[in-house]
């Protein structure tokens, strides 16, 4: 993640950023936060950290010892949109790791007195999930009663190359079978390549950065429940992954200005966290490993024979061990960060990438408030970047689905990212008729 973001930076954008909001029931005292935040900079040190690549080609965190800095906005009106211009132009500032922290905290003032909090990372300190463990983190030692009676935990290394804990879930494996996942993923790469179907026009330029535009929407509880119940009878189990993706799909079919073919194809890489359900640890490292789900155009027929085409391929790829496959990948690559960045420079040059999509599942179990003020809604983004245009995130916070999505706006505009929205919800919420249900791939 840390030879993505640089080489983002070197194509002109401001770098592989992520926001988690959290839409706050009252106002938190600025005082208390940036004493929990200072707290949370001795006990990780990487929170303020500098990161750099040595002569030897070593990427290294170098601790600052500074304290986080909280900067704090005041808005002019209540209006939601007040929110997502304000988090646009965080998202469009550039951030070179070897000068700035790699996550920041900004604390938007309503006049309504409810509070947003906006936690802004970059993806090379910690995954999509993390931001949760961060909150916990901080509310955790504001109620430590005194530094030195905080819970002594391990905190992490300040060095980026301390893979130690991924090298511990590798080593659950035995080496033939990582040998053969890895040799999996790389035949799966050596197929000839299919261009994926976007909502990208057919022609611009290649790398389209800005402007950087956000989007929500949200399913009420009772939206959310019944499509959990119709999950659970279709795949047999709760996982919204499959009817998510079923549904993007088929609104990107619909709308995407790009010619359709019988053979189109859609696909995105889904995340899988690697943290053993309850753990809270590690918070800062990206860890997660994904799989590939993917479609053609003829079976999007049926939403529902969709999901389930999909859930079973979720499985097929976990018993191929693609998910384990992906993580001996990742986990040599990072050892050679120089010869990283030269390929991916070259293959983000030339070919586009698949639409960018993660469900990051429930918000985790007994995070209800920040500093005692208590969590109203919580979304988390992803930077989107072009091609594909559009970036989708999605969770489940209070027994309501939330999506929020990333565009760049002069490659996808905003008529065009409301229908795309509007139409993943209509799709996961209308009532499929008994002879399409039916209908399969």
């Amino acid at each position: 993640m840390y030879v993505c973001h640089q080489s983002l930076r070197q194509l002109g954008q401001a770098g592989f950023s992520c926001q988690s909001h959290v839409w706050l029931d009252g106002g938190l005292s600025e005082t208390q936060l940036q004493s929990a935040l200072a707290r949370l900079a001795r006990q990780h040190p990487v929170v303020t950290g500098r990161i750099a690549e040595s002569d030897t080609g070593r990427i290294e965190w170098v601790g600052s010892g500074a304290a986080p800095a909280l900067r704090v906005h005041t808005l002019g009106n209540d209006d939601e949109s007040s929110v997502w211009r304000q988090a646009e132009a965080l998202l469009a500032e550039p951030c070179d790791l070897d000068a700035a922290d790699p996550i920041a905290f900004h604390l938007l003032r309503r006049p309504c007195g409810r509070d947003v909090l906006i936690v802004q990372w970059i993806h090379a300190l910690m995954d999509g999930k993390a931001p949760e463990l961060v909150l916990a983190e901080l509310n955790r030692l504001a109620e430590s009663p005194s530094p030195e009676m905080m819970d002594a935990r391990h905190p992490e290394r300040v060095d980026a190359n301390n893979d130690g804990d991924i090298t511990l879930i590798l080593r659950r494996h035995p080496r033939k079978q990582r040998f053969k996942s890895a040799a999996r993923v790389v035949a799966s790469h050596l197929r000839l390549p299919v261009r994926s179907l976007t909502l990208e026009p057919p022609s611009k330029p290649a790398w389209v950065f800005a402007p950087t535009r956000i989007g929500l929407r949200t399913l009420d509880v009772d939206a959310t429940a019944q499509l959990s119940a119709r999950v659970r009878q279709l795949c047999g189990l709760h996982n919204l992954t499959p009817a998510v993706v079923a549904s993007v799909y088929r609104v990107i079919a619909r709308l995407s200005p790009r010619t359709k073919r019988h053979r189109s194809i859609f696909r995105t890489d889904v995340p899988l966290n690697l943290r053993t359900p309850g753990a809270t640890g590690p918070i800062f490292r990206n860890y997660m490993s994904f799989i590939s789900l993917h479609a053609h155009l003829h079976e999007l027929r049926s939403r529902d024979g969709l999901t389930t085409l999909l859930h079973r391929r979720m499985r097929e790829q976990l018993s191929a061990g693609m998910d384990l496959g992906n993580l001996v990948m990742m986990n040599q690559m990072s050892r050679r960060p120089r010869m990283l960045r030269r390929v991916l420079m070259r293959r983000m040059q030339r070919h586009p990438l698949t639409l960018g999509f993660g469900f990051l599942g429930p918000l985790m179990p007994g995070l209800e408030a920040v500093l005692g003020v208590p969590i109203e809604r919580f979304y988390t983004l992803n930077m989107a970047i072009s091609p594909p245009g559009l970036t989708l995130q999605v969770n489940l916070c209070r027994g309501r689905l939330n999506l929020a999505a990333t565009y760049v706006e002069a490659v996808v505009p905003q008529k065009l990212a409301d229908a795309f929205l509007d139409g993943v919800v209509e799709d996961l919420t209308v009532v499929e008729s008994a002879r399409t249900s039916r209908q399969s791939e």
